[in-house]
């Protein structure tokens, strides 16, 4: 299983807090930020359908006053009679007072440009000697409106130039014959009139339409939309027949609220659009408050941090540090703070740890005391009580009889038993090791009469090192049993004993038949409670038991080339007594 990446506490309590503190202000803020927006946008289309429909009143004042002047006008007399004459010299006396009638009916009305009557000859009077034309389907339109009236944009010239105006014309009836046409009667409303009343109610920024039935643009306060059908944006689909109603849209690239009002009498819209960035202005100062919101709350999340950290992490930490020192062994105290959780776990700390060390020590002396005690068990393997007497006795009775290298023998053997199983202590020294392997193989002498040729060397700087007891002989006779003996001739056995760096090394060779080395390596692999006897498993057990696992027997073997073991033990000076 792969090892997870290790994540802090305090990083976890530090996005903990921010996720606390920052989502619910990012959630209250964002709420707060759409419904104001809905709020300002509810509140932009109430103001512009009220804008609208005032300025529709307004207007339909206008238009009221308009048509009860033409009314006043198609009814009048005179201007019957003016159009009632037979020829263009008889309507000629009428003139002056014609002009006086529709100048009297324009008086204080600002929004009305000019008034014009043309007669059946397509001829007539202006009150303000503008250029008038009546374009032909108007004309149509007018009569079959049988004396009611109708709107359209028109362009009217005046020395020379253009105005822009509303026109209403009204076919003119003769009172006592209604189905006699006799004129026609057109009042030109001041376009720019009509803007200036809306002008006054208009928000900043915001584009205004006045648009008949066809589209066509009425009135508006860019001068290039005026008298062409509508299409810098699209109208609603369902705009038609609908009183008032909202869309959006753009224009030029900005995004606008659109808003649209029906005069029914005309069957004109008000249309009016409101840019969204004035609309979301209320947002974006609540975007900014979330943003300080925001801002202050991590500031007060670090400041919890910060305070958390030194009363509560900080602690954690030392317990951390103080655990990792709990693993290799290093037993610390911590210094408790406070009647807290965290004190309460620094008690339990300390306890524990000084359980510990109390367990440690008590498992330490313990497997001191299993090690000297598989010691002496293997020190029993080769310590009979009797031996000594039984040796002396057979030594005696030997001179006795007069069989003198049967005691010399037997007092190599003697000697050699005497300085092995020397009780009291597991060591030795070099010198006595040698001393110890020279009766030996004194005695081996004896017994295969100088078959086996012995070699010994010794460093003069190893005879004083203090070593484990009883290492070479056992390795020595392994050699004559299973090296020199399954050759059936004569044999070689070389002794080494010489310092390398920190290491004391016990070095014999044999030229004997060879060894299996799978099967060597196998017995010193074997746990050291399966052991019996004194062989290699013996001497690698003790060593590894007296000064540790990288201490002990390896050895080389090749089959018909002889066999060398190699011992390992600190190179140690010093008295046998100190242990």
């Amino acid at each position: 299983m792969a090892n997870r990446r290790f994540v802090g506490i305090r990083t976890k309590i530090m996005v903990f807090a921010v996720i606390l503190t920052v989502c619910p202000i990012l959630i209250v803020s964002g709420f707060s930020y759409f419904e104001a927006e809905k709020v300002v946008r509810n509140q932009a289309i109430e103001l512009n359908l009220a804008n609208a429909k005032q300025f529709s009143n307004t207007l339909d004042m206008i238009i009221n006053e308009v048509n009860t002047i033409s009314l006043n006008l198609i009814q009048n007399s005179e201007v019957i009679a003016y159009l009632s004459a037979p020829d263009a010299e008889a309507r000629q006396q009428y003139y002056a007072r014609i002009l006086s009638i529709m100048n009297e009916q324009a008086f204080n009305k600002n929004y009305i440009y000019s008034i014009y009557i043309q007669d059946l000859s397509e001829t007539g009077i202006d009150n303000r000697g503008v250029v008038n034309r009546v374009p032909g389907d108007r004309l149509i339109r007018a009569k079959d409106l049988r004396g009611r009236d109708s709107w359209y944009f028109d362009i009217v010239f005046v020395q020379g130039k253009e105005v822009n105006v509303i026109t209403m014309i009204r076919d003119i009836r003769d009172i006592h014959n209604i189905s006699r046409s006799l004129g026609i009667l057109k009042i030109n409303l001041l376009e720019s009139s009509i803007r200036e009343l809306y002008r006054t109610k208009a928000q900043d920024q915001s584009l205004f339409y006045l648009i008949d039935r066809d589209k066509v643009v009425l009135s508006s306060l860019s001068d290039e939309e005026i008298g062409r059908k509508i299409g810098t944006f699209p109208l609603p689909s369902g705009m038609d027949g609908q009183s008032e109603g909202t869309f959006n849209t753009s224009v030029d690239g900005r995004n606008y609220l659109g808003v649209f009002y029906r005069m029914e009498a005309q069957d004109w819209y008000i249309v009016e659009l409101t840019l969204y960035e004035r609309i979301s202005k209320p947002g974006e100062v609540i975007k900014q408050v979330t943003i300080y919101s925001i801002a202050a709350g991590l500031a007060v999340c670090f400041g919890f941090i910060l305070l958390f950290g030194y009363r509560v992490l900080e602690p954690l930490k030392q317990l951390r540090i103080l655990m990792k020192h709990v693993e290799r062994e290093q037993f610390q105290e911590m210094k408790v703070r406070g009647n807290d959780e965290i004190a309460l776990l620094t008690r339990s700390f300390n306890r524990m740890s000084q359980r510990l060390n109390e367990l440690i020590n008590e498992v330490h002396v313990s497997r001191i005391k299993q090690k000297d005690a598989e010691l002496k068990a293997l020190e029993e393997q080769i310590n009979p009580h009797f031996l000594y007497n039984t040796l002396d006795l057979i030594y005696w009775m030997s001179r006795m009889e007069k069989a003198f290298e049967t005691a010399s023998m037997v007092s190599a053997l003697s000697q050699l038993f005497r300085i092995g199983l020397n009780r009291g202590s597991r060591f030795t020294t070099v010198a006595k090791e040698i001393e110890y392997i020279h009766y030996y193989i004194q005695i081996q002498q004896k017994r295969y009469e100088e078959v086996i040729v012995f070699s010994v060397s010794v460093g003069q700087d190893t005879l004083d090192c203090k070593v484990t007891k009883m290492v070479l002989q056992p390795v020595v006779e392994n050699a004559i049993r299973h090296g020199i003996e399954p050759k059936g001739a004569s044999g070689r056995i070389d002794i080494r004993v010489f310092r390398d760096g920190d290491d004391l090394v016990y070095q014999v060779s044999d030229d004997g038949v060879g060894a299996d080395t799978a099967a060597i390596q196998a017995v010193l692999d074997q746990p050291a409670t399966d052991q019996r006897g004194l062989g290699l498993k013996n001497i690698h057990d003790r060593l590894k038991l007296n000064y540790g696992a990288r201490y002990g027997v390896t050895f080389e073997s090749a089959p018909g080339e002889g066999t060398t073991v190699t011992i390992r033990q600190p190179y140690e000076k010093g008295s046998v007594q100190d242990v």
